[in-house]
């Protein structure tokens, strides 16, 4: 992040410089008196030697940046930005400079007919409008438009887009300087000359608006999203590089024998089941402990329900759907349930209506913390309130502690303002524990944004990352926090003292909003909080995961996400975009497997915000950080990438189907930021889009 607020400061500083020095060298010819041009070109000269080092410290720190993390880091910027910063200022060094200098160093002697003709020269000034012009593309795309993966058409378009609107700036002094050279240009009074500046800085934006508005004409109508698909981007296959797949070639895959349509993608369910919930999707008024009151969208009328198994049983839930007239569904989160029972509408199941159900049928194998929401309109519906959470303890009984403790946070719309609250929870809650029992706490983050927790008054241990256990996890102190992605879970565990232990969610120092409080006999007075000394880091945690994948040399196939951002339209609405390789889902490429496949996954963060990625149906092994080898590669399935992060992930294709693959920051899913995986041998049975109703994010 560094980087990119650095980058941005500079190309705004350089842009202000080379504005103030284009103004101020229009007004050169008019500058009255031998002491006034000597130290107004004195000036000048200076100003842009400042705004030639910014602009040559901007490009050194773009080169630090590729020799630190790599060329995709930097392959859009100097693709496209560095070509037109380098139109704006090679002309700017081999000429306006040198004229300046030789301005600054005139004498007396010289005459106003050569100092006039000098100082209006084209070569003194058109290089200095490029310059800022060129400047001002660059702040741009720091933050409107991250250029990531462009092509050879995109480059000259912009490049020809850029000089395009030095016409109307660089014709205004090629007209005055051969006025000048005729001897016909009279100096007009300064309400005329500031007149004639603004009508040439209005005719400049009116040709640049221009261009920006036919090109958003443009993408308002190829931003429409189609009325029906079945969410495949049959245009942009990427394999990977690996062998040619069943898809290779082909738009029809109905002929091939080894098809499978993802309905049938159950799995063995035919053994009854072992549990058995059902959840009906209604509205209902909630009060939080602090009074606050919501119309939620829930599950059964509560907020947040613990659904739990056993593994190995097999799992039945049936969802019903009372009153949220767009639908509902649930997806299970982190669980590699076969693909048919994945959740998502239009992909593996049409959306549930109001007076409907579906049934959910699956088993457990994997034990540990994960949670369940809709997958119908997420970044409304689970903003809303339609998520719980989904607990399976392990097969044998090996538990190593005596109290067990399920929080779920999430942000809340309350009628007393926004609020934070586990399940609906958003005061400071007392729980009672024996000193010398050994406390699980299970911390799943529901909220839209990665959360910091604090746990203060005894040293713990972080068990498991997405319901997979850390091998031999060391002891962390108290004073170490944590970080969860959205979607993300930790289990947590640590020895009751006989003193106050303290768990807070939250950067805040004081004691509002939600908190856990446990203690041993006597309840406590207000305790202390300290601040943090250290951020808990995975990869330099445990012992390395106990995976195949730590050791391979070669993939079968390798994909490339850069993740960006750029202002823009979705379905015909003004956004600001989060794009996967430079483009927003339908456009997004599909990644196409085959089963048995080793897969890696390059996660590159050229945006300004975090991105928690997360891949349905699979677990994900961290191999690299920024492309150094991490110490102790992890297990996850929603990976939390910083901007100006990088991050290699692998995984075995073991679950054939279509699997979605987004950020799980569900407001950029919702525009765009999602793609899918593909098996090459299945086939979509649903279709998404307002003619169905299935609309997934």
């Amino acid at each position: 992040m560094f980087e990119t607020i650095t980058s941005m400061l500079l190309t705004y500083a350089v842009t202000a410089l080379w504005l103030i020095v284009g103004t101020a060298a229009a007004g050169l010819p008019y500058v009255k008196g031998i002491f006034q041009r000597k130290v107004w070109r004195t000036l000048l000269l200076w100003i842009s030697y400042i705004g030639l080092a910014l602009a040559l410290l901007w490009f050194i720190l773009i080169i630090s940046q590729w020799v630190r993390n790599g060329w995709w880091f930097v392959e859009g910027i100097l693709k496209t930005i560095l070509p037109i910063m380098l139109i704006g200022y090679v002309p700017l060094v081999l000429y306006t400079l040198p004229l300046l200098r030789r301005l600054r160093v005139s004498t007396a002697d010289v005459s106003s007919s050569d100092s006039m003709i000098t100082t209006t020269d084209p070569r003194l000034l058109i290089p200095i409008y490029a310059a800022a012009f060129a400047s001002g593309i660059a702040a741009f795309h720091t933050i409107f438009s991250q250029p990531t993966l462009p092509g050879l058409l995109e480059t000259v378009l912009m490049i020809t887009l850029y000089l395009f609107v030095l016409v109307v700036p660089s014709y205004i002094v090629i007209r005055r300087y051969q006025a000048i050279m005729k001897g016909t240009f009279t100096v007009a009074p300064l309400w005329k000359r500031l007149l004639k500046f603004a009508l040439a800085g209005l005719t400049t934006a009116i040709v640049a608006i221009g261009v920006v508005a036919f090109q958003a004409w443009s993408d308002f109508h190829a931003s429409k999203l189609p009325e029906a698909s079945d969410m495949m981007n049959h245009h942009w296959l990427d394999e990977g590089g690996g062998t040619p797949t069943m898809m290779t070639g082909h738009q029809n895959h109905a002929n091939h024998v080894n098809m499978v349509e993802v309905a049938k993608l159950t799995g063995d369910i035919s053994a009854p089941a072992d549990i058995h919930y059902e959840l009906v999707a209604q509205k209902q008024e909630v009060t939080f402990a602090s009074g606050a009151k919501i119309e939620a969208w829930t599950y059964n009328g509560e907020v947040a329900p613990e659904l739990r198994a056993r593994q190995g049983e097999m799992v039945e839930v049936k969802l019903m759907n009372r009153d949220i007239d767009k639908g509902v569904t649930i997806h299970w989160h982190g669980y590699n349930v076969p693909n048919a029972m994945d959740g998502v509408p239009g992909m593996t199941q049409n959306v549930v209506n109001p007076g409907e159900s579906f049934t959910y049928k699956f088993r457990a194998e994997q034990a540990g913390t994960y949670w369940f929401h809709s997958h119908q309109q997420a970044a409304e519906q689970v903003r809303n309130g339609l998520f719980g959470s989904f607990i399976v303890e392990p097969s044998e009984e090996t538990a190593s502690y005596d109290e067990e403790v399920t929080l779920i946070n999430h942000n809340w719309n309350t009628d007393q303002g926004e609020k934070t609250a586990f399940k609906d929870q958003d005061r400071v809650q007392k729980m009672q524990v024996k000193p010398g029992k050994i406390v699980l706490l299970r911390l799943i983050n529901a909220n839209n944004q990665s959360q910091k927790y604090f746990l203060q008054g005894s040293e713990y241990k972080i068990t498991s990352i997405d319901g997979t256990p850390i091998r031999q996890p060391d002891r962390l102190s108290d004073q170490t926090a944590f970080r969860l992605a959205a979607g993300g879970r930790y289990d947590v565990t640590f020895t009751m003292p006989n003193h106050p232990v303290l768990l807070k969610l939250g950067d805040s120092t004081d004691m509002e909003g939600p908190s856990v409080v446990f203690y041993g006999n006597l309840p406590p007075d207000p305790i202390s909080f300290k601040a943090e000394s250290s951020l808990f880091d995975p990869s330099q945690y445990g012992k390395p995961a106990d995976s195949e994948l730590t050791s391979v040399t070669r993939f079968d196939r390798e994909f490339r996400m850069v993740l960006g951002n750029r202002l823009g339209f979705y379905n015909g609405k003004m956004n600001y975009l989060w794009t996967i390789n430079g483009e927003v889902y339908p456009h997004t490429p599909t990644l196409v497997v085959k089963e048995g496949e080793k897969i890696k996954t390059t996660f590159i963060n050229k945006s300004l915000s975090e991105h928690p990625m997360h891949l349905h149906g699979h677990q994900m092994t961290v191999l690299k950080k920024n492309g150094k080898r991490v110490q102790t590669p992890w297990v996850t399935d929603t990976l939390n990438v910083n901007p100006d992060e990088m991050y290699e992930v692998a995984f075995i294709a073991d679950n054939p189907g279509m699997w979605m693959d987004h950020c799980h920051i569900l407001d950029h899913a919702a525009v765009g930021m999602t793609l899918h995986l593909m098996y090459d041998h299945v086939m979509p049975s649903f279709e998404a889009g307002v003619r169905s109703g299935n609309m997934p994010e």
